[in-house]
């Protein structure tokens, strides 16, 4: 028979964070984990999450066109991101994608990277014309 009820998955939740901090700990003493990785969770799990429009796109290279998002949301070329691109509040279907496929193959790909997002629309059209809005959401 399993063991049941809330006191049990307390106990759980509580075990398995105090073995995650351990390890974490025991990496970073080791230098095996370095400590700016800790930071940056650190500060993500503690800011409000992003949200907001994009606007002012401007053409990059074959389907992509790049707009800026707020600086300090994290990217993909920190420790991940964690940004959803919606268009017309329906996300797009294929996020952290490469930039050259975004450039080549287009259809709903995009990418978070520093204080820029990288995008292709659904249909491949031009975000400053085709009548839809796009916004960004921290999940």
């Amino acid at each position: 028979m399993k063991p049941a009820g809330p006191v049990f998955h307390c106990f759980s939740v509580v075990a398995v964070s105090g073995w995650m901090l351990l390890a974490a700990s025991w990496l970073l003493v080791r230098g095996k984990l370095p400590g700016r990785y800790l930071l940056q969770v650190g500060r993500a799990m503690c800011r409000r999450r992003h949200r907001g429009e994009l606007t002012d796109f401007r053409p990059e290279q074959g389907r992509c066109f790049v707009a800026t998002v707020q600086a300090g949301v994290p990217s993909d070329a920190d420790i991940g991101s964690r940004l959803v691109v919606l268009e017309n509040g329906t996300p797009l279907p294929h996020p952290h994608a490469a930039h050259d496929d975004i450039r080549r193959l287009g259809g709903g790909r995009y990418s978070h990277w520093t204080s820029n997002v990288y995008l292709a629309t659904s249909d491949d059209s031009d975000p400053r014309s085709n009548g839809r809005r796009y916004t960004v959401e921290e999940r």
